[in-house]
């Protein structure tokens, strides 16, 4: 492996043949991105997570393992020097990372979406537990008005499966989500994107979609979106289409907020 992460990259685009420029046509990453990320010079790219997407795009696009990439960079990145001592910026950056009230915070915010978590998993195994019990109820009332009828008219072949209920209880589960997470989202590509979304408070969730794809997601409050090419995608909240604001001359979307108010 290579002693810095950039010169890794490097080595594994240029075993496979791919060039900056096939790299940029392909991901829309700018290309002095690109050399930044194989310079390391990282205080040249946006934020962690923009740099992690990059990874998974540039990855995805010269066939190696995403996930194998991107826990090389993680590794690289924490047996790295990450402190200078002659800049006091950074030092304080440390401190203030160590704060604990800092870390009170932290703790409370994560049990806090531990207990709406459960909340909500409880509700829903609650909900379609209710739902188990009251089929097999119904499909009995149905046996036994069946054993009461003349031997001469039953049918051949009996199926005691109501598809009409399957589908009722399939709507009302969607609904009791729906009901709980207003704000349904849906992505669709028309090429290979990559992206980064937070959902309300929820930690960010990096993916690539690939061409005709889509993703759902349900949220309460809002989403806060990165995307790598907005030309590429589709975007609706509660079936009524979304458009991106004007961006830089690369299409990128930085910190696109979604919410109830696009579509009132």
């Amino acid at each position: 492996m290579a002693e810095d992460f950039g010169s890794y990259l490097k080595s594994e685009r240029e075993l496979r043949g791919v060039t900056l420029d096939e790299l940029y046509s392909k991901t829309k990453i700018p290309v002095r991105h690109l050399r930044a990320l194989e310079n390391n010079q990282f205080d040249e790219l946006p934020e962690e997570v923009f740099i992690r997407g990059y990874i998974r795009s540039v990855a995805k696009v010269i066939g190696a393992q995403e996930d194998e990439v991107l826990s090389t960079y993680m590794d690289i990145k924490k047996t790295a020097p990450s402190i200078d001592t002659n800049n006091p910026s950074t030092l304080n950056q440390k401190h203030s990372k160590l704060d604990p009230k800092f870390i009170f915070v932290l703790s409370l915010t994560v049990l806090f979406l531990s207990g709406v978590v459960w909340g909500i998993n409880t509700l829903i195994h609650k909900f379609n537990k209710d739902s188990t019990e009251s089929i097999p109820t119904l499909s009995q009332q149905k046996q036994n008005k069946t054993k009461e009828e003349p031997v001469k008219n039953l049918p051949a072949t009996v199926n005691n499966e109501d598809p009409e209920e399957k589908l009722n209880t399939s709507e009302a589960s969607t609904s009791y989500t729906e009901s709980i997470m207003p704000l349904k989202l849906t992505i669709r590509v028309k090429g290979d994107v990559w992206f980064n979304i937070m959902v309300d408070d929820s930690p960010v969730e990096s993916f690539v979609l690939t061409r005709g794809s889509e993703k759902i997601f349900y949220g309460k409050k809002q989403y806060l979106i990165n995307a790598g090419n907005k030309n590429l995608i589709d975007l609706t909240l509660n079936g009524t289409a979304i458009n991106f604001p004007n961006g830089n001359k690369e299409d990128i979307v930085t910190n696109f907020t979604i919410n109830a108010q696009l579509v009132e």
